[in-house]
């Protein structure tokens, strides 16, 4: 009685990677972190320093103000944006709507030998700091007296100025974060419609619960419970955004499992890494390169922090550019996290073939 293989089909067994492959890929999310944290933080803020840092000149004429810019920026170089005022009180409107970061008043307005420098410590230390700085060792040259107002001074339970950062921060981890350790849990709710919803309900917890634990509990803030409402935005678009590059990058994780952590790497390289130095919630964004100053206008973590610190010390005069930005990065991603990113393969055809490769045919006599 003969035997054939005509018409079997073998199944071969598929060889695992190598240990070595094995290592490098359990390394590679640890790596890509650590080196972009560095990288870029280092790139936005290891040499401070006024860049086009917008500055208000008050001149009651026009040709004290050409005087005075061109003094400024023959002594100061490329470090300031001037922008001429003709009143003190225009120029302190300015600075309270964030369209500068400072004012200076010469002699021609303060009177012979005085000076004057208008800030907002609530709009970042570093930048208060720098301003006065620059500003005290101009005025010193000239022979002139530097008097210094703050007009929106940072509360005494935030000194530093960093409340806004960490409240930030905690809120968008609190999405990125999520995302992760659902999949592994609840893989079932990582489908768009559900995680739609449940990431809403912990978006709104974790919006709650930071606000709680910065303000009423460590007391660096003081009230405004229309917080919350941010923070649950900004941990939904962490979220929705992370969830986006966990969908997009899942093959990946079928390849090798070692592979599906990196959909996390560009939603905390851009949310995070990169958030970071272009929120100027560390350090003011017009002390860093000019390509973290255009960030600061278009992510998610500046919209945040800005919008913020309106709140808090600035009466909501800023309030809707940043958080137009911040709701335009919800919409897009929640409308993408619905959108099919792989093609669905016919029921027949994908019934068909785990018969076909996997039933052996029986031997001919």
């Amino acid at each position: 009685m003969s035997s054939t293989t005509s018409g079997q089909h073998a199944v071969v067994p598929s060889r695992g990677s190598s240990p070595a492959v094995k290592y490098v890929l359990v390394g590679l999310f640890p790596f890509l972190m650590v080196v972009m944290m560095v990288g870029t933080m280092l790139t936005a803020m290891h040499q401070p320093g006024p860049n086009h840092m917008p500055l208000a000149v008050i001149a009651s004429t026009n040709a004290q103000a050409d005087l005075l810019s061109g003094q400024l920026t023959a002594a100061t170089g490329e470090a300031f944006d001037l922008r001429t005022v003709g009143t003190e009180d225009e120029a302190r409107e300015l600075i309270l709507k964030r369209e500068v970061a400072g004012a200076y008043a010469g002699p021609s307005v303060r009177g012979k030998g005085q000076a004057a420098l208008y800030v907002a410590g609530a709009a970042g230390a570093s930048q208060m700091q720098t301003l006065t700085t620059v500003i005290s060792g101009f005025a010193a040259a000239k022979g002139v007296v530097l008097q210094q107002e703050d007009i929106a001074p940072l509360p005494a339970s935030d000194g530093a100025g960093v409340s806004t950062l960490y409240l930030t921060l905690g809120w968008i981890l609190s999405g990125v974060l999520f995302v992760p350790v659902a999949g592994a849990v609840v893989p079932h709710l990582m489908r768009p419609r559900p995680f739609a919803i449940v990431a809403g309900g912990w978006a709104v917890f974790m919006g709650f619960a930071i606000w709680l634990t910065v303000g009423p509990i460590i007391g660096a803030i003081d009230g405004h419970p229309e917080l919350i409402g941010l923070g649950a935005l900004a941990s939904y678009t962490g979220a929705l955004f992370t969830v986006f590059f966990s969908r997009l990058l899942s093959p990946l994780g079928r390849l090798n499992p070692a592979l599906a952590q990196i959909a996390a790497v560009p939603a905390i390289g851009l949310l995070v890494m990169m958030g970071v130095p272009a929120s100027g919630g560390a350090l003011s964004v017009w002390m860093e390169p000019s390509f973290f100053q255009w960030l600061h206008g278009v992510l998610p973590m500046p919209a945040v922090l800005e919008t913020a610190r309106s709140v808090l010390y600035f009466d909501a005069r800023t309030l809707g550019g940043h958080l137009t930005t911040l709701l335009i990065w919800l919409f897009a991603f929640l409308i993408l996290n619905f959108v099919p990113l792989t093609r669905r393969q016919p029921a027949h055809a994908t019934a068909a073939e785990p018969r076909t490769a996997l039933a052996p045919q029986p031997s001919s006599p």
